[in-house]
């Protein structure tokens, strides 16, 4: 299944269409992958197990400085709401999480200018990680789900349409 997400991707990333050899732009001139407003969408989502499924999610990101703002709303399967709030910078510092059941810490990570890795704790110990790559015309955002210490891909793939 891991090479499945693995080729997923490379297929996502393949299709979104080819522009014109550019000079590469920096890290400074690219936007981050979770800056906007997106909107879950289910019909393009695939849960792992254990995962606590979603009715419905929106978030919004926004950059301040060298730092990320996120806010996530989000309508769980059984009904209750969940709105998690963190900002953080980008270069894996611990940063505070609030409304994240089982979370009271993020590090963001750049690995390169399209894609973020995120690693959420608790009390220190990584619990759960994902990589967000943004599509290239920006409209869409990926989130694999990763081991959050071995960064190895697993099994849920949720995607985002920006609003």
């Amino acid at each position: 299944m891991r090479h499945f997400v693995l080729a997923l991707a490379m297929v996502h990333t393949a299709s979104v269409g080819t522009q014109p050899v550019q000079a590469p732009p920096t890290k400074s001139s690219v936007a981050v992958p979770l800056v906007g407003d997106w909107r879950l969408n289910l019909a393009r989502t695939h849960y792992g197990p254990g995962v606590d499924r979603r009715r419905s999610e929106l978030f919004s990101c926004a950059a301040q400085g060298n730092r990320i703002r996120c806010e996530i709303r989000s309508v769980r399967a059984d009904g209750h709401e969940v709105v998690g709030r963190f900002t953080a910078p980008l270069d894996g510092t611990s940063a505070p999480a609030t409304g994240i059941p089982g979370v009271d810490e993020i590090q963001l990570r750049r690995p390169s200018d399209s894609l973020l890795d995120a690693t959420f704790l608790v009390r220190g110990t990584p619990i759960f990680g994902y990589r967000a790559l943004q599509s290239s015309d920006g409209r869409s955002l990926m989130f694999i789900s990763v081991d959050p210490v071995t960064r190895v891909a697993l099994t849920t793939i949720v995607v985002y349409d920006r609003r």
